[in-house]
């Protein structure tokens, strides 16, 4: 049976419009593309961000950089993917191959990407395509609903546990738990570090409790700094008062001052969270106390392709809320209330 000429999308043809369903063209892969029937995409921040104009995506565009499913073509240059396989596509799709940091390696800072989502169009639809270097396997013990998360959220996560360079044994923090924050203690567990779970609803505390791989410890944002540093230190002993780093997954600016206090001297903050206003943080914690602050984007498919065995290898859990095609702009409302915790997806 062939496939179809159209399909269903949640297409953006206006900025800062409710979400809506439209009939567009199956796409056609390139001869270094994928087609992929997709099974699950994710919804996140950036969506919003993108919905909000920022940034400057050509309209129309079809929406979610988190997209798995089952490759239906193949390619004519492609290699090393068949069809019926199941494949994870990370939000980055493509690069110039011309810029500094193309040419040394560091493909995922070029300075004029293609993203799904936001440039090109992404995985709210029935079919995708997806440039082959940036497409991961997925095992067949890992359920696609779960996957798909994974290629931003997740592995937005495991990039900045990496990026904060603690050797195995130390200790981190996470903050934020959230879409990423749930997600992220559990994996920081599975790398063998002593974990933090920090957060401002004891609620959210509750749920990474729940899980196998558990936190070490859990503290409240809205706990006195010098109260928590106490606990993490008895609870998390190391030379130096506080934890070896912390990794903020979180837009809330009260997160900022809080995650560098309770960070030991000489320590590391890596940041994923993209607050409206920007950061804030008191030069005493930057200046005496030696905290140095790292910024991390997110992985690429070689971290991807680690981040897939840990999952399957320790068997993480995601709360995920599921939700159909035509019912995206109520997922987005229920977002924008506050209400909603883990990751959304969409299933198709």
């Amino acid at each position: 049976m062939g496939l179809p000429e159209t399909m269903q999308a949640i297409q953006i043809k206006e900025f800062n419009a409710p979400y809506a369903v439209s009939k567009v063209p199956v796409p056609k892969p390139k001869p270094n593309q994928l087609l992929i029937r997709i099974k699950a995409a994710g919804f996140c921040h950036t969506d919003l961000m993108a919905l909000n104009n920022e940034f400057n995506s050509p309209l129309p565009y079809i929406g979610s950089h988190e997209g798995a499913g089952v490759v239906v073509e193949v390619g004519s240059n492609v290699q090393g993917f068949a069809k019926g396989d199941h494949v994870g596509c990370i939000n980055f799709d493509s690069s110039c191959g011309e810029c500094p940091d193309c040419s040394t390696g560091r493909v995922i800072y070029c300075d004029r990407p293609q993203m799904k989502g936001l440039t090109i169009d992404g995985a709210w639809a029935e079919y995708m395509v997806a440039d082959a270097r940036t497409t991961v396997k997925i095992p067949e013990s890992v359920d696609l609903v779960t996957a798909a998360p994974l290629m931003c959220a997740g592995l937005s996560i495991y990039g900045g546990i990496k990026k904060a360079g603690v050797p195995p044994g130390g200790s981190i923090g996470i903050i934020g738990i959230g879409g990423l924050g749930h997600i992220g203690t559990q994996l920081a567990k599975a790398m063998g570090y002593k974990v933090a779970a920090v957060d401002i609803k004891q609620t959210s505390l509750d749920l990474v409790n729940s899980h196998r791989l558990k936190p070490d410890l859990s503290l409240l944002v809205t706990e006195d700094p010098k109260d928590a540093m106490a606990k993490a230190h008895s609870a998390i002993p190391g030379k130096f008062p506080g934890l070896d780093a912390t990794v903020l997954a979180t837009d809330q600016q009260s997160a900022f001052d809080f995650a560098a206090a309770i960070t030991r001297k000489h320590g590391t903050v890596v940041l994923l969270g993209q607050p409206d206003k920007g950061i804030s943080m008191s030069f005493y914690n930057m200046i005496f106390r030696d905290i140095k602050l790292v910024g991390s984007l997110i992985g690429d498919t070689s971290d991807a392709d680690e981040l897939m065995q840990l999952v399957d290898d320790h068997d993480i859990q995601l709360k995920i809320k599921t939700w159909r095609l035509d019912q995206a702009e109520e997922m987005r409302q229920e977002y924008l209330s506050g209400k909603s915790e883990g990751k959304n997806v969409i299933v198709l």
